[in-house]
């Protein structure tokens, strides 16, 4: 990932300081995204779907405990479970990137 691509709330805080021609003051702007930011965080811990319209839906998920092999012990061990961010898209684009899909483009014989 390139740090160009990547969005923290320093950045959304400059980029909506820009949009608002700094109208309001930037104390009260970062403020208002730090509580947008807690609120989200606080509805995924507590199970809930975050859906933004027409692009997807972003939920926190618990996945099952994994079995691995430990070279220490030399036995077969079981992880833990994990909670893992999972981002899943509308199926209006789901739907049209499987279309653009070339899949003879995509795995081409040698």
């Amino acid at each position: 990932m390139n740090w160009s691509d990547s969005i923290d709330k320093r950045r959304l805080w400059r980029y909506v300081n820009q949009k608002i021609n700094r109208m309001i003051h930037h104390a009260h702007v970062l403020s208002v995204i730090t509580i947008l930011f807690e609120e989200l965080l606080k509805d995924l811990k507590e199970g809930k779907e975050i859906k933004i319209h027409n692009l997807g839906t972003i939920s926190l998920e618990q996945t099952k405990p994994r079995k691995y092999h430990d070279v220490r012990l030399g036995r077969v061990m079981q992880g833990k479970s994990h909670r893992i961010l999972r981002f899943r898209l509308a199926p209006v684009f789901h739907k049209k990137l499987r279309s653009l899909l070339d899949i003879d483009k995509t795995f081409q014989d040698d």
